[in-house]
């Protein structure tokens, strides 16, 4: 293994942050814990467009902030295409929904060759208040059952927003929604890809 092989960055966990400074704190500890149980070398980067303290928390932190204007979560995932180190991509939000201490989960798929992992609320332990149950037990199911039907897979939850991925998966899926659309959008182009995907069962923290 050559010098510069050994010093590269394995993974980079991406979280867009929009005025979180009451959950950024917490969030990039857990990142960068989430990097230290794994045992791979990792950086965080936050991309930006808090008006709020939330970028100098994260930065003190020791993630790598990038400030973008407020355009949307999948714009977000665009603006940090340019800044991503990593061999593979852990995404997921600001406000501690999800557990980025669990990273080392879905850097194993990813060392077994599988290209694109998706998290999932709907097989874990939703603590309550952490979704509504009109979301629960009816929005989440229902699109994600009909998106099943129209692919052919066998998700769970299609919303989830936990989810990583090869870089050149990244790339090869090509992110072009601006908004929180950009879910589905990976999602179906995973499957239109032929990308190799697994599930991994989250739990989710309360908001």
């Amino acid at each position: 293994i050559g010098l510069a092989e050994e010093n590269s960055i394995k993974v980079s966990i991406v979280i867009p942050s929009l005025n979180e400074e009451r959950t950024i704190g917490e969030t990039v500890s857990n990142a960068l814990e989430g990097i230290k149980i794994a045992g791979i070398k990792g950086e965080v980067i936050i991309i930006d467009s808090s008006t709020d303290n939330s970028p100098k928390i994260a930065s003190e932190l020791g993630a790598c902030v990038i400030s973008v204007p407020k355009r949307g979560l999948g714009q977000a995932y665009i603006d940090a295409t340019s800044h991503i180190r990593g061999k593979y991509i852990v995404m997921g939000d600001a406000d501690c929904t999800y557990d980025f201490k669990e990273t080392y989960k879905f850097v194993q798929k990813l060392d077994e060759g599988y290209e694109y992992v998706m998290g999932t609320r709907m097989k874990g332990v939703i603590e309550k208040g952490a979704m509504p149950a009109l979301h629960r037990y009816f929005g989440n199911p229902l699109t994600t059952w009909i998106l099943n039907l129209l692919l052919g897979t066998n998700y769970s939850d299609i919303h989830c927003g936990l989810r990583a991925m090869t870089y050149n998966a990244f790339k090869k899926i090509d992110i072009q929604s601006y908004s929180w659309e950009y879910a589905s959008e990976m999602v179906v182009k995973s499957k239109l890809l032929k990308l190799k995907n697994i599930i991994r069962n989250m739990n989710v923290s309360k908001v």
